[in-house]
C-alpha cells in the first residue's frame, strides 16, 4: 500500500510541530511520535488523543468529531480522563490540564487532515475555576496556530446544564471568542428548562433518555421544536436506530464509529477526503 500524503498544513501549523521534539524532554508538555501523533506529559503520564466520529442522520456523512482524552501511566492500565482530572486538586493545575488537552488534540487533528468540525470538551470545574473570559487563553493557542475558531465547537459536560445562569456565561464568552459551543443534557425535559437562558450551536442527549421507536422520533421532534437553531446530537447509539434518522439531527455512537486514537484517525483520512 502507498504511503498516505502528508496533509497540507497551514505555515503557523507546520512550523509549530516542527518545533516539537521527537521524544520526552524534561520541561516540554509536547512531542512527536514516531508515527507523528502528539502526545503529551503530565506529571508522569503520557496523554494522548482519540477521535470519534459525529454524522448527519439521513446521509451517514461524517460531519464533525469529538476528541476524547486517553492517558497511559506506569501501570498498565493508566487512568481514565475522570480519575486523571480528579488528581489536579487545585484551581491552576486543573486549568492547566484541561488547555494542555484541548490543545493536544487540536494538533493531533492538524496533523491528521482533519476536515471536519472539532468537538472539544471542557471539565466541568474549569466552569467555576475560571472567573475571567473564558475561551480566551485557548484563542491565543488557536491563533497561534493559524486556525479557524469557528472550527472548533467548544463542549460543556452534563453536570454544567444543572447551573443555567452560570453555563449561559460560559457559552456568551466562548462564542465571543470565535468559538461555537455544544451542552449535554440529562434528558429532555432538562433541555426544555434551560432552552430560553442557554444558547448553544448544538445539543447533545444521551439516545438512553429518549426511548424507542415512535417514542424516540416524537421526542427528537419536540427537542427540535424548542429552539432551531440548535441542532441536536444523539449520543451513545450503539446499534442503529432507524427512528433517529430525523431531519438536523446528528448521531453519535458505535453504530457509526468507534474512538479512534491520532495514528489510525491520520491513515483513515485520505479515504474519507477523497
Amino acid at each position: 500500500m502507498a504511503e498516505a500524503a502528508a496533509p497540507q498544513l497551514n505555515p503557523l501549523a507546520r512550523d509549530f510541530l516542527a518545533r516539537l521534539p521527537q521524544e520526552p524532554v524534561p520541561g516540554k508538555q509536547l512531542h512527536r511520535t514516531e508515527s507523528g501523533a502528539v502526545v503529551g506529559d503530565w506529571f508522569g503520564f503520557q496523554l494522548s488523543s482519540a477521535f470519534q466520529p459525529i454524522v448527519d442522520g439521513r446521509s451517514g456523512v461524517i460531519v464533525g468529531r469529538e476528541a476524547l482524552l486517553r492517558s497511559h501511566g506506569t501501570s498498565e492500565h493508566g487512568l481514565s480522563p475522570w480519575s486523571l482530572f480528579s488528581t489536579a486538586a487545585e484551581d491552576a493545575r486543573l486549568i492547566a490540564l484541561d488547555r494542555l488537552a484541548r490543545t493536544l488534540h487540536l494538533l493531533n487533528a492538524l496533523t491528521a487532515g482533519n476536515d471536519q468540525p472539532l468537538f472539544l470538551n471542557v471539565h466541568g470545574r474549569l466552569l467555576a475555576a475560571v472567573c475571567d473570559d473564558h475561551g480566551r487563553a485557548f484563542r491565543r493557542v488557536v491563533d497561534a496556530l493559524g486556525v479557524p475558531p469557528d472550527s472548533i465547537v467548544i463542549e460543556t459536560p452534563p453536570e454544567a446544564s444543572a447551573q443555567p445562569d452560570l453555563l449561559a456565561f460560559v457559552l456568551r464568552n466562548y462564542r465571543s471568542n470565535g468559538f461555537r459551543v455544544a451542552v449535554n443534557v440529562a434528558s429532555p425535559a432538562q433541555w426544555q428548562a434551560i432552552s430560553n437562558t442557554v444558547w448553544p450551536h448544538f445539543v447533545k442527549v444521551d439516545r438512553r433518555k429518549l426511548g424507542y421507536g415512535v417514542e424516540a422520533h416524537e421526542s427528537l421532534t419536540w427537542l427540535s421544536s424548542l429552539r432551531e437553531d440548535a441542532r441536536i446530537i444523539v449520543t451513545h447509539v450503539e446499534e442503529p436506530a432507524p427512528e433517529l434518522a430525523a431531519e438536523h439531527v446528528l448521531l453519535q455512537g458505535y453504530a457509526y464509529g468507534h474512538p479512534v486514537g491520532a495514528t489510525a484517525f491520520a491513515q483513515e483520512q485520505p479515504a474519507s477526503n477523497g
